[in-house]
């Protein structure tokens, strides 16, 4: 399956087993806490909107959403109205240079090719204006579309590992600032802890 045919299918079901992560609200409350009221916030595969673009639009940012599934569009349109949501793959999007103060992908650049992982990277950074911060939430491991069971349903997956994440974000200009290796479980039946990569980096 793809993604938007995986993500329609889960729905709700998504939000209730992933968006209690601990880790991911401190991440979140940090920048509600640091960033500006009306800070532009690009959120990639926002998924049910919850908790990316609730959190920092009740913090008063700008949030735009994008993902590929429409049933998560609709959702997140209804749940966050303070937000903005389109049906659109990022691997279509444009936008101007340095136009985000904020971008976020949590969990969102897994279900692509790793050189497509590592072309977003790179829009990401034109995107942000200098000083900007992207916020990347991944799985550290060096894998290119590996297929596995995952909610019920089947996905391919690629990453990269920490380190090899971590010199393709400097390689086009972004610096890692904040860097976490959280542990969670999901609420699924059947789920085990999980240890996923928080990282935040600024443009210089």
């Amino acid at each position: 399956m793809n993604a938007a045919e995986v993500f329609d299918t889960l729905g709700l079901e998504y939000q209730r087993a992933w968006s209690h992560q601990p880790a991911l609200h401190g991440t979140l409350a940090w920048f509600a806490a640091t960033q500006p009221s009306g800070s532009r916030v690009l959120d990639i595969g926002c998924g049910t909107g919850v908790p990316v673009a609730r959190t920092l639009a009740k913090a008063g940012m700008r949030v735009t959403g994008l993902d590929v599934s429409p049933v998560m569009v609709d959702i997140a349109t209804t749940q966050v109205p303070d937000a903005t949501f389109h049906k659109i793959d990022i691997r279509d999007f444009e936008s101007p240079p340095g136009s985000w103060d904020v971008i976020c992908a949590v969990f969102s650049l897994l279900q692509m090719t790793q050189a497509e992982i590592i072309q977003t990277l790179g829009q990401i950074s034109t995107w942000l204006r200098p000083g900007g911060h992207f916020f990347l939430a991944t799985v550290a491991v060096d894998v290119e579309q590996v297929t596995l069971p995952w909610m019920g349903q089947e996905i391919e997956v690629s990453s990269f590992s920490e380190e090899t994440f971590e010199a393709h974000l400097a390689e086009v200009g972004l610096r890692v600032v904040r860097r976490s290796r959280p542990v969670f479980t999901p609420s699924y039946p059947g789920a085990m802890p999980e240890e996923s990569l928080h990282l935040v980096c600024q443009r210089p």
